[in-house]
Parts: C-alpha cells; structure tokens; sequence
C-alpha cells in the first residue's frame, strides 16, 4: 500500500513528531499534513513538546499542537528513532488500526504495522520527497516543507550527509514554487537576541576533553532563563564545538525539568551512535543522542567515558 493510499483510506489522521523537533521533523509532518488535506482527511500534527517559534516562517505553523480532539484510525510517525520519541502520544500508535513509522535513522526500532525507514536518506523528509514524488502528490507548499527538512538535517548542505542524492532533490524541489534564500535566511539570520546570549553562554561553558579532542558544551536550566529562552532554543549550539579545528567529537549537555540532562553527540569521524547507545539512546554514526541522569559533574563524566571507551581518539 502506498502513503497515498494510506492516506486516502484513513478517516482520520494523527501525524506524531519526535520531541523537542528540529526543521526536518517539521517539515516532514506538515508535507504529509497537507497530503491529508488535499483529500479531504481530517488531520492533526502535534508532538510532546512546545512549538519552536523559530519555525513560525512555515506555512500552516498555527495548526501545530491542535486539533487532537477525537480518536484517530491512522497514526503516522515522523522522524522518530524509537517509540519513546513519541512521549506522551505513543498510545495512539499502538491503539491505532493502521501505524506508519517514517524515518532515516539507523537505530529505528521498527515500532509501527508499517515501517518506512531508510538509513541511508539525509532526512525524513528526502523519504518522504521520493514517496511523494514517486505518487505525484508534490506541490509548491509541500516542496517548501520538505525543503526546510532538507537543509536543516544537512547543515544547510555543509554535514557529511550531503551527497548526489541530496543535490538532486533540492534542485528538484527548487523547481516548484519556493524562494530558497527566503528559506535560509528564515533558518539561519533570523535569531533573536535571547538566543544570541545563550550562544555566548554555551561557548563560556565550553570544556575539552581528550587533549582537546572532546568539547562539552552545557546549558542548564537557568541559562535558559536568563536569556528568556525554552529548550528548543538549544537547537544548533553544538556546532559552536564543532567548528574547532581540533575538535573530534562535540557533546551539547542539556539540563531538563528532572535530575537528567538531554546529550546531543556530533562527530567528524567517530561512531556516536555507540556511545550514545551506552545510556539507551542511538541515531547515526556521526549525530546521535540520549538522556542521562545524575549530577551534572557525574554526568559529565560517563559521557566523555562513553566516547573514549573503545574509541581511541
């Protein structure tokens, strides 16, 4: 069965995000939000989180987070690695008559009836271009969607995950409609002066490890109050590590509402993904993630441990 089919033979539709979403989250369920439109279907997008304002710019933003009054036959997942992703929101998928897990991470446990994974694709939303393109179900507002996903999953085109592939999808989708500098400019020159502070803040925070090879960077939560910003305003503070010459593998440390902090690994070589999966956590070999709990010290300590581990730097 197709996703157009699929979609056709849903009565009504919950499209489900990861936590805390990024760019191709987003970009990802509002295509496929608009896929359930074209038909007629009723549908809702919402995620266990609080909407990042930084992606007002998309078309349809308004609707995200609403709409889930009623019982939903048809589950779709977004960009979840695993079934937890979902939070609060994962009984329906298992209570759903048909569930779909679409996603591009490695470690994706297969947690839907239907899995449409693909290791190997940038983003969730390359998937969901070469299923969308494939059943002639592109339009300019979806192109603009699935645009976002693309450029944020890839750095813009700048991570090791842009290939020929990607190259010809974006062209593909700047055929439709879409203003890409507008895109870009939207994603990355449009910040807000809370979020330039706490960039100045998480590069003071900055520790190295590793004869400079590890840096941690460290957000807690009085950080993010101090600047008047919310956790999804961590979004791209990694890369602030990352852009060191020395430095092999970036770990942005993020304080939560609990005695736990959130990991994001990235890395110029190394397989995160296995240090990531130390704590439970997993993604791809060069990004990953996982929660850790304990005292911040603690915490910082097993996760240089889970990097140098086996992983002779």
């Amino acid at each position: 069965m197709t996703l157009t089919e699929i979609v056709k033979k849903a009565q009504n539709m919950l499209i489900i995000g990861h936590q805390r979403p990024d760019g191709d989250c987003i970009g990802a369920g509002l295509s496929l939000a608009r896929v359930c439109a074209k038909y007629g279907k009723t549908c809702a997008f919402v995620f266990d989180s609080p909407v990042p304002a930084h992606f007002s710019f998309m078309p349809r933003f308004d609707t995200l987070n609403k709409g889930l009054d009623g019982s939903f036959d048809t589950v779709v997942c977004v960009d979840c690695a695993d079934h937890l992703r979902t939070g609060k929101y994962y009984g329906y998928v298992k209570n759903a008559a048909t569930s779909v897990n679409i996603d591009h991470h490695r470690t994706n446990n297969r947690f839907a009836q239907v899995n449409i994974v693909v290791p190997d694709a940038s983003s969730t939303c390359e998937v969901l271009f070469d299923l969308l393109a494939a059943e002639n179900e592109l339009t300019d507002e979806i192109a603009y969607c699935l645009f976002v996903g693309l450029s944020t999953d890839t750095g813009h085109f700048m991570h090791n995950n842009t290939n020929a592939k990607v190259l010809y999808t974006a062209a593909k989708l700047a055929e439709y409609s879409i203003d890409v500098h507008s895109i870009a400019s939207n994603i990355y020159k449009n910040t807000t002066v809370g979020k330039t502070k706490l960039i100045a803040r998480a590069i003071q925070s900055m520790r190295f490890f590793a004869d400079g090879k590890i840096c941690v960077i460290s957000v807690h939560l009085d950080d993010l109050a101090a600047c008047d910003c919310v956790l999804a305003d961590t979004e791209g503070l990694i890369d602030y590590g990352m852009m060191i010459g020395s430095v092999e593998v970036a770990v942005c440390l993020t304080e939560q509402n609990t005695p736990q902090f959130k990991v994001s690994y990235r890395s110029k070589g190394l397989d995160v993904s296995a240090a990531a999966a130390v704590f439970g956590g997993g993604g791809h070999k060069l990004a990953a993630g996982c929660s850790v709990s304990g005292k911040y010290e603690d915490v910082v300590r097993k996760v240089v441990k889970s990097i140098t581990d086996g992983m002779p730097l």
